[in-house]
């Protein structure tokens, strides 16, 4: 591992131990450089400031998905890629977990689901295709919410068979209900 990815990790970790008790926007660039056993200086190497870290964090990330969506073409999430995009995310886990608390992030994330959705699958008529993509959508952006967020996130076993189900089932099979 090189040094500048040592000390990005380094920075994600004491960022990610910081939030658990700060919001991002009261972190300082000291208290996260001493949380992360670093000198100011080193930081000022690699970053502009707190925002270009937060930035350089997130378009990783973003990239990288990008690259994982077009390589495996996960048709409507039943494709084979689906497990590769929860070990990314899985891999990740702190990353995702802070620049989640980040709206930009969400948008940018939710426009490369979007628009992988939409350029990569053919959709049944039996509802308007607006719908239909925004039902997909909607639930792979939830699903990895909630996921992110769980206090001991599952598997990536766990959360793919989690997921292939809510492609599968149907709502109302979904919901436990009683029979007369």
């Amino acid at each position: 591992m090189k040094i500048k990815e040592k000390t990005k990790d380094k920075l994600i970790f004491a960022l990610y131990e910081l939030t658990k008790i700060k919001s991002l926007d009261k972190i300082s660039v000291s208290e996260l450089t001493i949380k992360a056993g670093l000198n100011r200086g080193t930081f000022y190497l690699n970053y502009d400031d707190f925002n270009d870290f937060i930035i350089s964090v997130e378009r990783e990330l973003l990239a990288e998905l990008d690259k994982l969506l077009i390589s495996d073409l996960v048709a409507c999430g039943l494709g084979k890629g689906i497990p590769k995009i929860f070990e990314f995310i899985f891999n990740h886990m702190q990353s995702f977990k802070i620049v989640s608390l980040d709206d930009v992030f969400l948008k940018q994330f939710e426009k490369l689901i979007s628009d992988f959705i939409q350029t990569n699958n053919e959709f049944n008529i039996t509802i308007p295709q607006k719908y239909a993509q925004t039902l997909l959508l909607n639930s792979t952006i939830s699903i990895i919410k909630i996921w992110v967020f769980e206090q001991y996130p599952r598997s990536v076993e766990e959360i793919t068979d989690i997921y292939y189900k809510t492609r599968t089932l149907s709502p109302i099979e979904l919901v436990m209900h009683e029979t007369n």
